[in-house]
């Protein structure tokens, strides 16, 4: 926990390292880069409407039901 900073700028440097390595690693450090930020909001999204679904009543903007 000590390190949790500086290691996370020294993964910047890595990660830029490993980026201008060859041509094509660019490429896929953007790609990569696109796939995890996808996946995270797409959790995100499913996190936040499982909380509003969980907080709103099942009977918003339904009329009751008819019976008999």
């Amino acid at each position: 926990m000590v390190n949790l900073i500086q290691d996370v700028l020294d993964m910047a440097g890595y990660i830029g390292d490993a980026a201008t390595a060859f041509p094509t690693s660019a490429l896929l450090v953007a790609v990569g880069a696109v796939l995890i930020a996808g996946a995270s909001l797409a959790l995100a999204y499913f996190a936040a409407g499982a909380v509003v679904d969980s907080l709103l009543p099942e009977s918003i903007g339904r009329p009751p039901q008819q019976r008999g």
